[in-house]
């Protein structure tokens, strides 16, 4: 597993980066300890709910529950890769870097435009990214489904290697 949670009292939560395959996720650390969060992110309306299987794979992945957005550390680095059965990922719209490789049952990434780098390689069953182009990092290498990125045209670095389907730029 890739983080591992501290419990440092009742309810603050300190995330650490344990030795991850760096070959399959590019990104292994987090941004550090985080404080107990007072107030949910901005980008995320105020304690939206986590479904079951999302809250089970990130419980799984951190070490401790969160039944709400407002539950997650702010600011966090999360490598949710090979998690072949997440599909809701509304929840996650606050996160700083988020890596979903291989991630293949998921459809939906619209709620994910507030993501500062935004990694989706493989995820083959996504179709729609128009509502990424405010993501500074997008990689959609292998995202077959993908057809359309003129919306992406604000992103600093954009991936598209792959992408056999992109007929509009």
């Amino acid at each position: 597993q890739h983080y591992r949670a501290q419990h440092t009292h009742a309810h603050a939560h300190a995330l650490q980066a344990t030795p991850a395959n760096t070959a399959m996720d590019p990104l292994t650390s987090t941004s550090g300890s985080q404080p107990p969060r007072s107030t949910p992110a901005k980008s995320v309306p105020s304690a939206v709910p986590i479904g079951e299987q999302t809250r089970a794979i990130l419980k799984r992945k951190l070490g401790f529950d969160c039944a709400t957005s407002a539950e997650l550390p702010e600011r966090l680095d999360l490598s949710l890769s090979l998690c072949h059965d997440l599909v809701d990922v509304s929840a996650l719209g606050h996160v700083k870097t988020l890596i979903l490789n291989y991630c293949i049952a998921l459809t939906d990434v619209s709620a994910l435009g507030n993501v500062d780098a935004l990694y989706l390689a493989r995820c083959t069953k996504v179709v729609d990214v128009s509502a990424l182009g405010t993501v500074r990092k997008l990689d959609l290498s292998g995202c077959t489904g993908v057809t359309d990125v003129s919306a992406l045209s604000t992103v600093k670095k954009l991936n598209l290697t792959h992408c056999t389907g992109v007929t509009d730029v």
